[in-house]
């Protein structure tokens, strides 16, 4: 005979698990973010509806596979928060028309503007170039998060 707690004793969530909750939920402000700030470009380009189907997928799927995480759910979570890294990968590629080194190397110029100046670049003439990486964090944490220890 073994010692189990009853079905009753709810069990204590695991840290991967804790993590996966706080991802979940940094998720969902993301998506409300992202629906805002897509708002223009939504009808002119799919690539936009990316992060937002994504996002949606994450929250309900993510949240689903939470509540089985000992039982597939981590699985399940891995392939999810592997996908975000491809998000995030993506949105840098199209946030910086294909040029991500050039997109980094002018981010990282703008140390060296005057301040004050725009340095030529008008202020909203292109998207954020780094806000997709938010995807990236979001992806390799989880991923993190999920391995088997």
């Amino acid at each position: 005979m073994t010692d189990s707690p009853p079905a009753s004793v709810k069990r204590a969530w695991t840290q991967g698990e804790l993590i996966v909750a706080a991802l979940l939920g940094g998720a969902s402000m993301l998506l409300v973010e992202l629906r805002f700030e897509h708002r223009e470009v939504l009808g002119e380009t799919w690539r936009a509806w990316l992060p937002l189907v994504y996002s949606a997928l994450l929250i309900v799927g993510g949240g689903a596979a939470l509540l089985r995480f000992r039982r597939g759910g981590r699985r399940v979570l891995g392939v999810l928060f592997g996908l975000a890294v491809v998000i995030g990968a993506l949105g840098l590629w199209f946030h910086s028309d294909g040029h991500p080194l050039r997109a980094l190397g002018q981010l990282g110029g703008a140390w060296w503007i005057p301040l004050g100046k725009d340095g030529g670049v008008k202020i909203g003439s292109q998207p954020p170039t780094l806000a997709p990486a938010a995807f990236l964090g979001i992806g390799l944490i989880g991923l993190l998060a999920c391995r088997k220890v």
